[in-house]
């Protein structure tokens, strides 16, 4: 099982840290469908907030380790983001990125082929 860390919660914000952390496992589970873990490997969530007026700005930054690769992502950079006043959703946005990242890194061979037979496949575009 891959360790998933929530990290930067003011002590205000504990109570969304349970959340988060099954939200990281969720989506863990559905990238070990696709990927080998180690159990080295760790789902790291850095949590950043800021108050503009009443509400509360969320930066969500995630970084995961994947058979010793860093992997790292956060939410889209827009000048106008909804997202980012609901921390559960600015997580979901973060994790999202950072699985495309992870899919673009990984090198997936095709079924039915060696990884030698369809990295050659891919090299020549046959």
């Amino acid at each position: 099982m891959v360790k998933v860390t929530v990290s930067g919660l003011k002590s205000e914000e504990h109570m969304f840290k349970e959340s988060l952390e099954q939200e990281g496992l969720a989506f863990v589970s559905k990238l070990e469908k696709e990927f080998k873990f180690t159990p080295e490997d760790e789902l790291h969530l850095q949590i950043k907030s800021s108050v503009e007026g009443k509400k509360k700005r969320y930066q969500v930054k995630a970084r995961l380790t994947l058979q010793g690769k860093v992997h790292t992502a956060s939410e889209l950079d827009k000048d106008f983001n909804q997202n980012e006043w609901d921390l559960n959703l600015a997580t979901k946005e973060a994790l999202g990125e950072l699985k495309k990242v992870v899919e673009k890194s990984k090198f997936k061979p095709l079924k039915g082929l060696t990884e030698d037979e369809a990295l050659e496949k891919r090299e020549h575009g046959n």
